[in-house]
């Protein structure tokens, strides 16, 4: 199976961070900002020519909005549907904070709600249909197996699907987010402590054998961080 991991475009969250240094009135699903949009839409103009991108056969995203929003022009430019992924979403989950700090899960979006941003989702099968998903939430401050098991867990699904024994299988795309893709790497490369840079809409592309495949057989790293689709001044982190 050939993955393509994409981080999504530039939310409200990263624009508060990167002026403010801060996540004091973060929002707790954020959407893309006006350069998310603008990132989003460069990355589906460039996935029209691209020769990975021509191959990829199932795209995937979290049911975070930022991911949901990213994935909307992307579909429309490779003709595919996007499979909602109940799995991919960002370290945390969705989340508040009480009047004490301490963090509060709150529910995600429902299908209806999301279709508005993205009207080519599909929401996962395992999840009731009208209603919202339940977020994602996570405790990991103080021991981050749960995120290692997270991203195990997701890798081991996509492989049962897109992996047949004995055969490279076929090239998926996933819409997911900075610090969980940091798990994903770390599982897939054996890395347990590296941090891997990766810019909004930046793509690493992953080649994973199936589960009937010898031990030895590792992954192959085609790239990681991969943003040439982006002007200069579209970068963000």
């Amino acid at each position: 199976m050939n993955l393509l991991l994409i981080r999504h475009a530039q939310s409200a969250n990263n624009l508060l961070y990167a002026e403010t240094g801060s996540s004091e009135g973060r929002h707790a699903d954020p959407p893309l900002t006006d350069l998310g949009h603008a990132q989003a839409a460069a990355l589906a103009q460039f996935a029209r020519s691209d020769a990975t991108f021509g191959r990829v056969t199932h795209l995937y995203s979290s049911l975070m909005r930022r991911s949901v929003q990213t994935a909307a022009p992307l579909a429309q430019a490779l003709g595919l549907p996007v499979q909602g992924l109940a799995l991919a979403h960002e370290a945390g989950g969705i989340f508040g904070k009480d009047e004490a700090g301490e963090r509060q899960a709150l529910a995600g979006a429902a299908h209806a709600d999301l279709l508005a941003d993205n009207p080519a989702l599909l929401w996962p099968p395992e999840l009731p249909a009208q209603e919202a998903w339940a977020g994602g939430f996570e405790h990991y401050a103080d021991d981050d197996r749960v995120l290692q098991q997270r991203a195990a867990e997701l890798l081991r699904q996509l492989r049962g699907h897109h992996a047949p024994a004995g055969e490279v299988g076929e090239t998926v795309a996933l819409v997911t987010h900075g610090h969980f893709t940091q798990y994903l790497l770390r599982e897939v490369t054996g890395h347990g402590s590296a941090y891997f840079r990766v810019f909004n809409t930046a793509t690493t592309l992953l080649t994973l054998h199936g589960p009937d495949m010898p031990a030895e057989w590792g992954p192959l790293v085609g790239w990681v961080n991969r943003f040439d689709h982006l002007a200069p001044e579209q970068v963000s982190v």
